[in-house]
């Protein structure tokens, strides 16, 4: 059966100009990949000009009963890129809301101890906050409908880094080259979630929506090539009364050795499995059924999509086409003590994006 070692997180990612690769249980002080010396095989570059080339993002996905939804920073250094999008698991009802910001250097932090990232234009206020000290992990975002039908939404996320069924894991891999790397935090949790509802209509009353849930944060930085394109696939839900959690992706920026090198993970009633790679594939069309697999019968999943959201931006030196889609998986996955987990209907999300920088 698959395996990949799980190493202890080193106090830096990057010694003397060099990633330090591997997969890391708990987390490093700062998730940071500056500095690495002549990332792209060329003559000599300075570091400060190199370090230009690492784009970072957030990508917060929860599941609450009513809802699906994920939350997207995107820093591209000269602006940024915040996406929300819920939809109603009984209607497949969806509300996106998109906003572009102008240049912020410290829109992404690194500090993965005590930090916090907020947007805050355009009447759309979005904070995602952390302190381990205080035992607390907090998102909250206010997203305006404005002129269009679209409801105001509020939503507020909490979890605890104590609570039983919190677990990580940090992932540095060649990106795709031994010259570049690509790091991913993850952290899983059960949630307690909140979401309001308001109609443009002001004499209706506001719906709400509370209820317990799941939740998966990602941190990713990268050495990104001018050409990025990626399919990826997660859901947050319980099967059979525990919590799990799962996210699986296949990019161009992946290493060259994908079985010593991924970021696929399983996290399943607190504990973590690092996953093998897999293949994904949609032979009908991205809006007809997908089928992930692998060659060491860990993964055997297919994705039926429900609605899909699509994105285009095309501003100055970028050009981004992604499809966002909500969907149900079945199929079974395999924990590295060899249970299987079988399920059916399980709510989750996939994504298909196209980068152009």
């Amino acid at each position: 059966m698959y395996t990949r070692e799980i190493k202890a997180a080193p106090d830096k990612l990057i010694v003397n100009g060099k990633p330090v690769f591997g997969t890391f249980g708990k987390h490093p002080y700062r998730l940071d990949i500056r500095g690495v010396k002549n990332p792209f095989g060329i003559m000599p570059v300075p570091t400060i000009i190199t370090n230009l080339k690492i784009k970072s993002k957030i990508r917060f996905t929860f599941s609450m009963d009513d809802f699906e939804g994920f939350i997207i920073i995107f820093n591209l250094k000269i602006f940024g890129l915040v996406e929300v999008c819920l939809w109603n698991k009984k209607t497949n009802q969806k509300y996106n809301y998109r906003t572009i910001t102008g240049p912020k250097t410290r829109f992404i932090p690194h500090n993965l101890e005590k930090a916090s990232s907020s947007v805050l234009i355009s009447r759309r206020f979005l904070k995602i906050s952390w302190d381990r000290p205080k035992n607390y992990f907090h998102v909250f975002f206010t997203m305006h409908g404005g002129r269009t039908v679209r409801p105001t939404i509020s939503g507020s996320i909490n979890m605890n880094f104590s609570d039983p069924s919190c677990c990580e894991l940090t992932n540095v891999c060649p990106s795709p080259v031994m010259s570049r790397c690509s790091a991913t935090y993850s952290l899983a949790s059960t949630v307690d979630c909140k979401l309001s509802l308001n109609s443009r209509n002001k004499n209706e009353k506001p719906v709400i929506y509370q209820s317990t849930g799941t939740a998966l944060f990602e941190m990713n930085r990268t050495y990104v090539k001018f050409h990025h394109t990626g399919e990826y696939v997660t859901a947050c839900g319980e099967v059979d009364g525990k919590p799990l959690i799962f996210c699986i992706s296949s990019t161009s920026q992946d290493a060259v050795n994908t079985d010593l090198y991924n970021s696929n993970v399983l996290f399943y009633n607190g504990s973590v499995t690092p996953l093998s790679p897999a293949v994904i594939t949609h032979p009908f069309g991205v809006r007809e059924k997908w089928i992930i697999q692998d060659t060491e019968n860990m993964i055997d999943l297919t994705f039926t999509p429900r609605s899909d959201n699509i994105t285009n931006a095309n501003l100055l030196v970028l050009r981004t086409e992604t499809h966002a889609i909500y969907g149900t998986f079945e199929g079974t996955l395999m924990t590295s003590c060899g249970e299987k987990i079988s399920f059916k209907n399980l709510p989750g999300l996939s994504r298909k994006y196209l980068i152009r920088l």
